[in-house]
């Protein structure tokens, strides 16, 4: 009798197990890339004279109506790496449970390619203009003595001569409240930006910003440049704790310096964070700073 029993146990397991086996050995599609459509957002490929290839300008405007002062703008160096996070971060914000920040016409500043960083062209693109070839201070930077440098005029005179008129007559902006970010390269020509156009934005992130480029050529530009000119600013600086010691000795002097001018200057240290990986949560603490908040709903008087 016991045996029987044992032998129909057996019976039974091997039949669950065949079941099972069945079940997982059902075929599957082949595997395919992963895509994701945001809503309300677009991207429009724009060429600039003597350039071969155009930018891709990656663009998202909030649903409803805009503020009474038309949308506030952040306008992201690397689009093609932080534009998606910057749209979800956003609309996160919007939340009136959580933030209740304004809704933000996000502008991302890309090219036409299938990954995160046109390595060249950002080389050009996000540095500035200098008269001599640029140093190399460091030696695994070597790799990229043979690049183009010294475009960031250029750029910074398309997100604003060009990009933003074009914009404004699209949508109602907010001329009052513009936003730059930029991380490493970026984050330099974010600097780049508060030094010679402070007057283009009025709030500048600049995460992991490359103060190292051309042995430190903004460094002084950015001691000696009058304060007036940057006192309504507000400025935004994030690195992680494991990045070079050069680099967290540049972003600390530069808000010493910021701080001795009586600027608007914040400045976090991200724990655990390297110069790669502190990139997303510096932009979501960008934006949850910089982007303004919802005006306040006063009930008539009854």
């Amino acid at each position: 009798m016991f045996y029987q029993s044992v032998r129909r146990l057996c019976s039974m397991a091997i039949c669950t197990m065949s079941c099972v086996t069945q079940v997982y050995a059902e075929p599957v599609s082949e595997p395919q890339p992963v895509t994701m459509t945001l809503p309300d957002s677009y991207y429009v490929d724009w060429q600039v004279a003597k350039q071969d290839a155009p930018y891709r300008v990656f663009i998202s405007v909030p649903e409803g109506e805009a503020p009474a002062d038309g949308f506030p703008v952040v306008y992201l160096m690397d689009g093609n790496a932080f534009f998606s996070s910057a749209v979800i971060t956003s609309k996160k914000l919007m939340h009136p449970r959580f933030e209740n920040k304004q809704p933000a016409i996000i502008v991302g500043l890309g090219y036409p390619i299938e990954g995160t960083h046109d390595t060249e062209r950002r080389w050009l693109d996000l540095t500035p203009p200098t008269l001599a070839p640029p140093v190399m201070p460091k030696k695994h930077m070597q790799r990229f003595k043979d690049m183009t440098f010294g475009g960031g005029k250029q750029t910074l005179s398309l997100l604003v001569d060009d990009i933003r008129p074009w914009l404004s007559k699209q949508y109602p902006i907010n001329e009052d409240q513009q936003i730059l970010f930029g991380h490493s390269l970026g984050g330099l020509f974010t600097l780049y930006a508060l030094n010679t156009r402070p007057e283009a934005f009025n709030g500048y992130s600049a995460i992991s910003p490359s103060l190292w480029w051309n042995n430190g050529y903004l460094k002084p530009l950015l001691a000696k440049q009058e304060s007036t000119s940057r006192a309504d600013k507000q400025i935004f600086i994030v690195m992680g704790e494991q990045e070079a010691d050069y680099m967290l000795e540049d972003a600390q002097w530069a808000q010493d310096r910021f701080t001795e001018q009586g600027l608007d200057s914040e400045y976090r240290i991200l724990p655990y964070m390297n110069h790669g990986t502190v990139a997303p949560p510096a932009l979501t603490m960008a934006l949850e700073k910089l982007l303004p908040e919802k005006p306040e709903i006063t009930a008539p008087e009854s």
